[in-house]
């Protein structure tokens, strides 16, 4: 048996997929990100790859790997990520190392754009994008059958554009104003604080957590449900971001479809919902269908998977296969 692998490198989570040639997934291995991140990140990818090809028996015929950014698209590496401590590692060069067959790495939202575009809400259309609401925010684009990828891996990098110019609020790459750093996982916290000190109304319990910097992404969905002030406040606010987010990204590729994934959004469909009633007053451009990803976490897995199954042509002329 012929087996394509997938990964997943997330900022929080790590996900190994083994995916027959007829990309029926039959085996998934998660763990934790390092979070001192580096070479600890790529001595554990390269482990559970070379004991879960041994252990599943077979032949890996061919690995791509989806992961946080931003990139070194020639190298495939990891450069200066802001969500792990030690922002850069090598991928693509110890994975073919140790397997021996070709690897492709791309940015993990746009592993999930081609995923789309191949086998998900996409499938045929011409003009996908895929936006990822999580503990980041990013996206990826496939505009008249083409992935986008950039000189360096990084046309697809939604989550820092500039939506706030206050001086407010500033993201995890250090850059103000960024989507990112106002509505993502890892920056809910922060934003919560900023929102609860402008707050004139009675305080509630999600206020005061929020003036603590401890309302966390759970916390704060849990708390609108039972109908906390302070927190449908805020959760308005985050979804009006969000929509102006998703119209920028729109305008920009003007996709067909436009699907969304991460935990934030595919835990939270009322929340999605909200969103995608504001998206319309922030477009110029006719306005796509959007939709929750299909392929659901998978998302990446399952991109990443399609990008070694049937590499786009740039990135095969890029990276070249085994080297």
């Amino acid at each position: 048996m012929e087996y394509v692998v997938g990964v997943d490198v997330g900022a929080t989570r790590t996900r190994i997929g083994f995916f027959t040639k007829g990309r029926e997934l039959v085996h998934v291995d998660s763990f934790e990100t390092p979070r001192e991140g580096g070479d600890a990140i790529t001595r554990e990818i390269v482990y559970r790859l070379t004991s879960l090809s041994s252990r599943i028996g077979g032949r890996v015929a061919a690995v791509g790997v989806g992961t946080i950014g931003p990139l070194d698209i020639v190298r495939g590496r990891v450069v200066r990520a802001p969500n792990v401590r030690t922002g850069s590692f090598e991928l693509k060069e110890p994975i073919e190392e140790a397997l021996r067959v070709p690897t492709y790495v791309v940015n993990d939202c746009v592993a999930a754009a081609w995923g789309e575009y191949l086998v998900g809400a996409g499938r045929g259309s011409s003009n996908v994008v895929y936006v990822t609401l999580s503990t980041g925010i990013g996206g990826g684009a496939v505009v008249d059958g083409h992935l986008l990828l950039g000189k360096d891996g990084n046309a697809h990098e939604i989550g820092h554009v500039v939506l706030d110019y206050s001086g407010r609020f500033v993201c995890g790459c250090g850059g103000p104003g960024h989507w990112e750093g106002i509505a993502s996982g890892a920056n809910i916290p922060r934003t919560a604080g900023i929102v609860a000190r402008e707050w004139s109304e009675p305080g509630t319990v999600a206020y005061r957590r929020a003036l603590e910097g401890r309302l966390s992404p759970e916390e704060l969905f849990e708390y609108w449900y039972s109908g906390d002030p302070f927190a449908g406040h805020l959760v308005n606010f985050l979804a009006e971001v969000n929509a102006a987010g998703i119209a920028s990204a729109a305008n920009v590729y003007d996709p067909e479809v436009l699907t969304v994934g991460g935990s934030i959004a595919l835990r939270n469909p009322r929340f999605f919902e909200l969103i995608v009633k504001s998206v319309e007053k922030y477009l110029v451009c006719r306005a796509p269908r959007i939709t929750l990803t299909p392929l659901g976490e998978n998302a990446v897995l399952v991109g990443a998977a399609m990008v070694a199954v049937s590499p786009p042509p740039n990135l095969a002329r890029i990276q070249g296969g085994r080297r």
